[in-house]
């Protein structure tokens, strides 16, 4: 989540849309064919090192590299939100907010990242993000190589 909003935060507003929506798309075919048997923190790593990457290297620009990293971290969060077997009241309840949880916590990270660049003008800002970006990145590599 951290590495999407990082990347999606450092694009233009007016581009925002298109990751937005492929975002929640993404999210609820990955939270419908999920299953809770995956394991998929190898994929989920591997992306947020993508989505720091690009972010790091390439703050604002790819846009079309940002909005498949953005469907992608939508399916693998949709996907490892599928709650246990039980009750298909609890479980549409569990799943729902799994979904209000993910799109207010990616527009919370977004909005943050948002105010900061609006708010604090100055030269190094800019280069502080891609220092955030980068260091996730190398957390999320490590991660996957452990």
């Amino acid at each position: 989540m951290l590495g999407l909003g990082l990347l999606i935060g450092g694009l233009a507003v007016e581009k925002i849309r298109w990751n937005w929506g492929t975002f929640s798309v993404s999210l609820f075919g990955g939270l419908i064919a999920g299953s809770n048997s995956l394991e998929p923190d190898a994929m989920m790593f591997a992306s947020a090192f993508a989505a720091c990457s690009v972010a790091a290297l390439f703050p604002g620009r790819l846009m079309p590299i940002a909005i498949a990293l953005s469907a992608i971290g939508g399916v693998l969060i949709g996907s490892v939100s599928v709650p246990d077997d039980g009750e298909m009241r609890d479980r549409i309840f569990t799943m729902s907010g799994s979904i209000v949880g993910a799109f207010i916590g990616l527009l919370y990270i977004v909005g943050l990242i948002f105010v900061i660049r609006e708010r604090y003008t100055w030269p190094w800002v800019g280069t502080a993000l891609r220092v955030v970006a980068a260091w996730l990145g190398a957390i999320a590599l490590l991660m996957l190589a452990l």
